[in-house]
């Protein structure tokens, strides 16, 4: 394992009681959810951001169930349930949960914390129509009214230099996750997906300057190594897929056991847990329209809608995915009662069907019963696959 790797888990264990020793010593901590909070104004004003969000309980998806019933998202229900359970430092630490309001059913999470957990709540719009002007004006106004609020809360005023060394931070930190992603297209990658995800992931709770540190001597450790052999790696990856749809979020591997377990390699993602955290996300100024820019331009999730098929930026990165890593097929993640994702399904696979892509859809939720049923379609999907290989390897068809 990588001496990095092992790095970010052991400042991972002590994260909790840094907080807590923070938390004593006066500092405040924010709690946010979806990759559209503009943590960059977050931590500008003295305030520790995390990332909230747990998946893959089952018993506590089940928790969240009198709050918001059993026919919604189960990452939201899991979350009410980790609140109700008292027991994570994460959230139990969180002086102030704030929402990135493009998910309706993270929006409902927030009113339960605040009637049933008497949390401290704020919400932040994200427009729909966001490829308008009118939908940036909107939310520059937005960022405007949200930065109000914590400034209150924080009892800190915006200062212009602290929040241009904030974005930088961050944007370093994006700069540096995107380069280890990015090896995950080389042939004979020294990295896997699950170690860069577990990375990604790293980064929600762990201090930013620390954090940072840690992945440039992972970047440094890896530049100094060899490379593994590409025959060896061609060999040990002859399913390559892309994961798109739903949140993977911290905890939830059910469904990237089963694919290992099929033999099937995960190349590339295009969840907001994981490589939507950076993906195109670029803030040019130091100011609240820069901020409301750089996040609209990001690549957005199905919640975000294009109206048109050819300028649909999230379609457009996907195959740039499929492309750049080599990728065989799309594994299409959705859990269940998530519509955004959901919906969208017929409209994907007809779109990647007409490239000859293959496209598997696996909708599930955080339960096992189905485990038996997701190995048998996506080993269906990783036969089709090598079957294909050896067909093109023989010169027969296409």
């Amino acid at each position: 394992m990588s001496r990095a790797l092992e790095a970010l888990r052991e400042a991972l264990s002590r994260r909790p009681e840094e907080i807590a020793q923070a938390k004593r010593s006066g500092s405040k901590v924010v709690g946010y959810y979806c990759c559209y909070a503009p943590v960059e104004l977050i931590h500008a004003l003295g305030l520790i951001p995390i990332r909230l969000g747990w998946g893959g309980n089952d018993e506590l998806a089940e928790d969240g169930i009198p709050y918001i019933t059993n026919i919604q998202c189960p990452f939201v229900r899991q979350s009410i349930g980790v609140f109700k359970s008292g027991k994570n430092p994460y959230a139990e630490q969180t002086d102030l949960v704030a929402i990135a309001a493009v998910c309706l059913q993270e929006y409902r999470m927030t009113e339960v914390l605040r009637i049933y957990f008497k949390k401290q709540t704020l919400t932040l719009s994200v427009p729909k129509n966001f490829y308008l002007p009118e939908g940036r004006e909107f939310f520059v106004k937005e960022l405007a009214w949200f930065t109000g609020e914590l400034e209150k809360f924080s009892g800190n005023t915006l200062d212009g230099g602290k929040l241009k060394d904030s974005i930088q931070l961050f944007s370093d930190i994006r700069a540096a996750v995107a380069k280890l992603y990015g090896l995950l297209a080389e042939e004979s990658s020294p990295v896997t997906w699950r170690e860069v995800f577990e990375a990604i992931q790293a980064g929600f709770y762990l201090e930013p300057v620390l954090y940072l540190g840690i992945l440039k001597d992972w970047i440094q450790e890896i530049e100094q190594s060899p490379r593994p052999d590409p025959v060896a790696t061609r060999r040990g990856s002859q399913v390559r897929v892309v994961l798109a749809g739903s949140i993977l979020a911290p905890g939830d591997t059910k469904v990237l056991d089963v694919l290992d377990a099929q033999g099937v390699t995960v190349v590339a993602d295009d969840t907001c847990a994981g490589q939507r955290t950076f993906a195109d996300l670029t803030i040019q100024e130091p100011t609240l329209q820069g901020i409301a820019e750089g996040y609209l331009n990001k690549v957005p999730c199905a919640a975000q809608l294009y109206p048109f098929r050819e300028t649909d930026k999230r379609l457009q990165n996907l195959f740039r995915l499929v492309e750049e890593h080599r990728a065989d097929a799309v594994v299409y993640h959705t859990i269940r009662f998530c519509d955004p994702y959901t919906f969208r399904y017929e409209e994907n696979k007809d779109i990647f069907d007409e490239k000859g892509i293959p496209f598997l859809q696996v909708h599930t939720d955080y339960g096992k019963a189905d485990v038996g049923q997701l190995a048998t379609r996506i080993g269906a999907l990783a036969e089709i696959v090598k079957q294909k290989k050896k067909t093109r390897a023989e010169g027969v068809g296409v």
